[in-house]
């Protein structure tokens, strides 16, 4: 039914434009081989008749007054001007070729949005690898979200409920608010949707874990699934939290009971530390995976971070001593470079020449 709501308005389109396209284009014919000016005065109507196609088919399925013009678009307006100030059959036969030649010719493929649309990315993608995912995913979607029609915006709902990422989830319930009733409909489905694929995925993960618990790759896959069902924004804050304990209790233990030495590990748990406001225990987590690998560059701006939110000005002043961080050019969130290049220039502020 949404599809068929869709194509409607794009099929009435076709079936003005077309009649009236060649009508015009014949007019302009017999206007040349007779010059009876009198011809002139059907143009004006398979024009009029012709530019409505027109606005229906680029209306991206909008339902729309055609016959009030506070409603047309830009491709209808530029169309009517265009075919009314030149002769039959040339202004609208042109203005027809390069309308479809950039409507559905060069128009981006359905193949070149199965990356955005693909199902898997849902579920199987690692924690670890999210962050440059997400924005790819949300943001060429922002545009249509707040400046499209409904229809349009509903297909935007449709994509972001293919990928169940925080960036994407926190758009999706920003729409609950939404003042059109179906946008509001279609992100309440979206993440009950989303909820029911993320808490399925969880439990294959958990029912896995429970058939051999000791198994540490098992367990790591579990504390995946946990911190990925906790940082989704399908849930609400108690069960958040709820399900980041999980995620920090499983993560602590197999590290602790096999005497793991990954510093990714160790960020991991910070980083679930930090969400649950454990800030003291997340910056010895930071530092430890900075023992473990002192050039990473994560665990350095995440130590520092905390530092600063817990007042350790000695640690902050140490961790941001000359070569010991590196500010990158680029930062998934470039609010914050700022913000980088203060604490990298924190010791030299300070006359300190060193680590302390």
């Amino acid at each position: 039914m949404l599809q068929l709501h869709y194509r409607l308005p794009r099929v009435y389109g076709a079936a003005l434009f077309v009649p009236a396209l060649v009508g015009d284009c014949l007019l302009g014919i017999l206007f040349l081989g007779q010059g009876e000016w009198q011809l002139l005065l059907w143009h004006f109507p398979l024009t009029l008749i012709w530019a409505m196609g027109v606005n229906l088919m680029a209306g991206q399925g909008e339902r729309q007054k055609v016959f009030s013009f506070a409603s047309w678009n830009k491709w209808g307006l530029s169309a009517l001007l265009l075919g009314l100030g030149t002769l039959p059959g040339f202004g609208t036969c042109v203005y027809s070729l390069a309308f479809l030649l950039i409507t559905y010719l060069f128009a981006p493929s359905t193949t070149q949005n199965q990356a955005i649309n693909e199902p898997g990315l849902a579920a199987g993608t690692a924690f670890t690898d999210l962050l440059p995912l997400r924005d790819k995913i949300a943001q060429p979607l922002v545009d249509d979200m707040y400046e499209g029609n409904t229809e349009a915006r509903r297909a935007v709902v449709a994509k972001l409920s293919r990928a169940a990422q925080p960036n994407t989830t926190q758009l999706l319930r920003q729409l609950l608010f939404d003042t059109q009733a179906e946008i509001r409909s279609d992100a309440s489905i979206a993440l009950a949707r989303l909820d029911d694929d993320l808490s399925r995925t969880l439990n294959l993960s958990f029912q896995a874990w429970t058939a051999n618990p000791t198994d540490t790759k098992l367990t790591l896959a579990l504390v995946d699934q946990y911190y990925q069902y906790a940082i989704s924004n399908v849930l609400d804050s108690k069960s958040q939290h709820f399900y980041l304990l999980l995620a920090r209790d499983h993560l602590s233990d197999v590290i602790t009971r096999e005497k793991l030495h990954d510093a990714q590990l160790w960020l991991t748990l910070a980083r679930i530390r930090q969400r649950l406001g454990e800030l003291p225990e997340a910056l010895q987590d930071a530092r430890r995976a900075l023992n473990i690998q002192p050039d990473l560059s994560e665990a350095a701006l995440l130590a520092m971070e905390l530092a600063f939110h817990t007042h350790a000005w000695d640690t902050l002043i140490t961790l941001a001593g000359p070569g010991t961080i590196a500010v990158p050019p680029q930062t998934d969130r470039p609010a914050d470079l700022p913000s980088l290049q203060w604490l990298a220039a924190l010791p030299s502020k300070m006359g300190v020449g060193g680590r302390a």
